[in-house]
Parts: C-alpha cells; structure tokens; sequence
C-alpha cells in the first residue's frame, strides 16, 4: 500500500513538474513575441505634394523630405543611390534630371525620357533608432502621381545612403520602378506627386 502511495506521488510529481514546464515555456515564448512585437505602431512622419515642394524645408533636428528627382532608367538605383551626395549633390549627375529641393524649384524634365521617380528623405532618432543605431526598416515612403503617369500610394524601394551612429539622422532614397521601361512625361507634359512617409516607432 505505501508502495502504491510513494509510485502514485512521484507520478504526481511528474505530472506537476510537466506542467510547470510548459507554463515556463508558454511565457517564455510569449514574451519573445511581446519583444518582437513592441517595435512601435506604423505613423505617419509627413506628408508633402509637388505644389508645396519648394517651400518644404524639415527644420533643424526634424526628419522630413530633402529632394526629388528622376535618374536614367539604364542605371542600377540600388547601387546608384546608395552614394551619399551630400548638399543635394545629386542635381550635378549627369544622368539625373527634373531635381527640385527645398532651395531649388527646377522642374523641367526631358520628354520621353525614360526613368526612375526617386525621393530623398531623413529620418531622426525619435522615429528609427533604437538605442545604438538607426533601423532603415522601420522608415517607409509612399507616392502618388498623376498626369502623364499614374502610381497610387506605391510603397517605395528603400535605399540606404547614410547609416552613421554619429548623425542625427539616418539618410534614405526611395526609388519608384514601373518594372517595365519608366516613367516619363509628353511632350509639355506634366507629372503631380504626393507623398507620405511613415515610420514604425
């Protein structure tokens, strides 16, 4: 009988030990998804259209819009793009064209010229750092054009061009690809753009 009784309790025992176990393991993996989840929610950092393009200016410390331009559609942007041209060096490419900035309103863009829609942003501490560096994946861009080509709130292909734990802010270049030949305006034919940045913080 004490035999019947000592089994019984090590089973109970075994039983209690098990169940405790996946307890331990069910929290554990609950807070692995906690921590992964708690990179922040999806928001909206700013918003700018073509018409307000020359008056934009982020302002000291801000993340904001820094330029737009179109580049050859015969480049590779990811390699392209990740050169870090600093004081909008990028309207002195040769195979850059329509480039305007906050201090520059210069429009015109070749007819038929075939190319890729590329947008110029950064992005500050407050919106993708965390704790020892800047994450380039948290920052997103979305653009809208219309005339003589249309793109409906397309998310943009991120490139990196300035990734330096010692700046204020981490430099990106989004670039728009139609997958086919480019974007392009007519012959006195006009481009309007929107775009809308948004960062997970």
């Amino acid at each position: 009988m004490q035999k019947e009784k000592k089994i019984n309790k090590r089973k109970a025992g075994v039983r209690f030990g098990t169940i405790v176990g996946i307890i331990l393991v069910c929290f554990i993996l609950l807070m692995n998804v906690q921590i992964k989840q708690d990179d922040g929610e999806w928001q909206v950092v700013f918003e700018l259209s073509s018409a307000e393009a020359a008056e934009a200016n982020p302002g000291t410390g801000a993340s904001g819009w820094l330029a737009g331009f179109h580049i050859c559609y015969g480049v590779t942007p990811a390699t392209v793009l990740a050169s870090n041209a600093s004081g909008g060096g990028y309207d002195s490419w040769d195979n850059v064209t329509g480039y305007v900035s906050a201090d520059d309103t210069a429009t015109d863009l070749p007819s038929e010229n075939l190319s890729y829609i590329v947008m110029r942003a950064r992005f500050n501490k407050t919106h993708c750092w965390d704790d020892t560096k800047f994450i380039d994946a948290r920052c997103r861009m979305y653009l809208t054009v219309s005339g003589d080509e249309t793109i409906s709130n397309v998310l943009g292909t991120r490139v990196v061009s300035a990734n330096n734990t010692n700046y204020g802010y981490i430099f990106i270049n989004f670039y728009w690809d139609d997958g086919a030949d480019g974007y392009r305006v007519t012959d006195d034919g006009t481009l309007t753009w929107n775009i809308t940045a948004m960062a997970q913080f």
